[in-house]
């Protein structure tokens, strides 16, 4: 029972809710199974809810007593509890959204022919609607909704009457554009990742139509634009700086969730540079970086991706924003999701102290943590490796070398990740056979360290071949 969808949602109904909920299945008007009211009064009491407490016998020795178990009945009161439940959290949200609660009121008034009563509601709804700004997509759809309303309302009463065509239109056309865009731009980042090939209907049409009018009035939808054509046109920057712009300057307009969304989008082009060999990009990104993490942008539900720490901490070490980073790695390791917390922690300080040249700290971080996680995995193999290296563990070197490069053949689901690190693998091979004074091969291995994409470690690697010049 404890994993029941019944049990689940209801873990997540708050103390103030739960006196609600009470009352709520008390009434005959949303319950009328005894049952029910039961079973619900048998959560209630549970102080704590796992799957001692929560066993079904329980529930049906506090519902029946000394009855013979019945599964299939016990099934039927917790289907019927989960009916009331949700009807319940439905309640909850309605009652807390008033501009749907209007909508719902224009409705019924409308089929009610109470138009007075409907026209009031309808600008209640648009009031309401004003006020939650920002401007997102769902603004435009609801904006849509409310003219389609009008405009049946209008029809109901006049039917000589101007309509709202126009506006009908305008609106349902922008909320079209803004979710074509917005998941046209999804689609182009899953495509680089797993190789798939979406289609997404209209998109020549809506860039075409967005490129030769003018919408700079509508900042969701031009934010939308400009991320697409990162993607899309990445050797056009000037796409780039647009989301920087609207970062900097739609604050007051722009939402959390679409500060967020400019931000991902504007990093997301800035480490592709990155990665393709731009190192122009590197104090561009960290700043953005450092402007998420000031302004909250980075953190939901109060949690950190892992994804974004690792870069942080990253490029934090080639641009040797050491002190910054001894507040920076323990500070947020804390807000990572998961169990992972302090692997993370000790892998970032192990990148750190390597980074200050302190080898047997380096060492010892390595040793102590326990990498479960596949890419951090891979990172601390990274590590160990240059720790050899640096060291002239020679031997120690190549077995891990040979070890990195079968644990790479067998890891299937590393997608590009992998192709990074098997060129990591072979450069440092054959950096290891060139003789020591030897200009001209070393001054060819920098040409084929700079040429060869994907890659790790590419700026570690020119310090190899380039410190004996």
């Amino acid at each position: 029972m404890e994993k029941s969808k019944l049990v689940t949602v209801f873990k997540t109904i708050n103390k103030k809710d739960l006196r609600v909920l009470k009352k709520w299945v008390q009434s005959p008007i949303y319950n009328e199974h005894k049952d029910v009211s039961k079973l619900f009064e048998f959560l209630f009491t549970r102080y704590k809810m796992n799957a001692t407490t929560l066993k079904k016998e329980r529930a049906w020795r506090y519902l029946y007593g000394a009855k013979a178990y019945d599964d299939l009945r016990m099934r039927h009161v917790m289907s019927f509890s989960l009916d009331v439940l949700e009807k319940f959290v439905s309640y909850k949200i309605a009652k807390n959204n008033v501009f749907e609660h209007e909508k719902k009121l224009i409705k019924a008034y409308r089929d009610k022919k109470l138009l007075k009563s409907a026209t009031q509601s309808l600008h209640k709804a648009r009031k309401q609607l004003e006020k939650g700004l920002p401007a997102d997509e769902e603004y435009y759809y609801q904006q849509y909704e409310l003219e389609v309303l009008k405009f049946d309302l209008e029809g109901t009463q006049n039917r000589t009457r101007a309509t709202n065509i126009t506006e009908i239109t305008k609106h349902a056309s922008l909320f079209f554009m803004i979710t074509t865009l917005r998941h046209a731009y999804t689609a182009r980042s899953h495509q680089s990742l797993k190789k798939a090939d979406y289609r997404v209907p209209l998109l020549e049409s809506v860039l075409r139509e967005v490129e030769e009018n003018n919408y700079t009035l509508y900042p969701i939808l031009m934010i939308y634009y400009h991320g697409y054509q990162t993607l899309n046109k990445p050797e056009e920057e000037k796409h780039f700086q647009e989301l920087n712009y609207y970062l900097e300057t739609q604050q007051e307009i722009l939402g959390a969730k679409e500060q967020r969304g400019i931000l991902l989008m504007a990093l997301n082009y800035a480490i592709k540079k990155i990665n393709t060999g731009s190192q122009l990009y590197m104090q561009e990104a960290f700043r953005l970086y450092k402007k998420g993490l000031e302004e909250n942008l980075l953190i939901e539900q109060n949690e950190m991706s892992h994804f974004a720490y690792k870069n942080i901490v990253s490029l934090g070490i080639i641009l040797r924003e050491y002190v910054w980073l001894d507040t920076f790695i323990p500070t947020y390791a804390l807000k990572l999701k998961g169990d992972s917390k302090n692997n993370y922690r000790d892998y970032s300080l192990a990148r750190l102290t390597f980074a200050r040249g302190d080898f047997d700290q380096t060492m010892q971080l390595l040793l102590q943590a326990d990498y479960n996680d596949i890419l951090l995995n891979m990172g601390a193999k990274v590590l160990l490796l240059k720790l050899y290296y640096q060291q002239a563990y020679w031997d120690a070197l190549e077995a891990l070398l040979e070890s990195f490069r079968i644990f790479l053949n067998r890891k299937k689901e590393l997608s590009y990740h992998k192709e990074h690190y098997t060129n990591l693998i072979a450069l440092v091979k054959k950096i290891l056979s060139i003789p020591n004074f030897n200009q001209q091969a070393r001054e060819k291995m920098k040409q084929q360290i700079e040429s060869t994409h994907p890659l790790a470690e590419r700026e570690w690697l020119l310090e190899q071949v380039g410190e004996k010049d």
